[in-house]
């Protein structure tokens, strides 16, 4: 038999196995969240900050600004370490933790969305600081 079999009677081509690429951790280097991807995609975001990998949210922040301005490297390098210090001026308030359960709230509602569950309300709690 060849390397192609039939099904009912039609050729069918084998199936290709395709090797899923490893997941790695990667740290946000303004707010230090840590985000499970591959490592194409991580070497995607280095190359837009300067070598630097930056969270969604971060990264959004960062491309506002730069384009704002002419999108040079060192308005990005500007940018990032401006977001940074923004970051960091924010304390202890957005933690991991925090985070997680902001990630989670919105994996319900992506969930909530495909009709498979009744629809539910999800509430995500922000606290502003003293």
């Amino acid at each position: 038999m060849s390397a192609a079999a039939t099904a009912g009677g039609q050729e069918v081509a084998p199936a290709t196995v395709a090797v899923a690429e490893a997941e790695e951790w990667e740290v946000c280097a303004c707010c230090g969240l840590r985000e499970e991807c591959t490592p194409a995609y991580a070497a995607g975001v280095r190359a837009r900050y300067g070598g630097r990998w930056l969270c969604g949210l971060c990264g959004d922040a960062v491309g506002d600004e730069v384009a704002a301005g002419a999108g040079s490297a060192l308005e990005v390098e500007a940018a990032i370490a401006g977001h940074a210090a923004f970051c960091r001026a924010l304390g202890g308030r957005r933690t991991p933790d925090a985070a997680e359960r902001l990630i989670a709230a919105v994996r319900r509602l992506l969930r909530n969305a495909g009709g498979r569950e009744d629809k539910s309300l999800v509430l995500v709690e922000f606290q502003e600081a003293s």
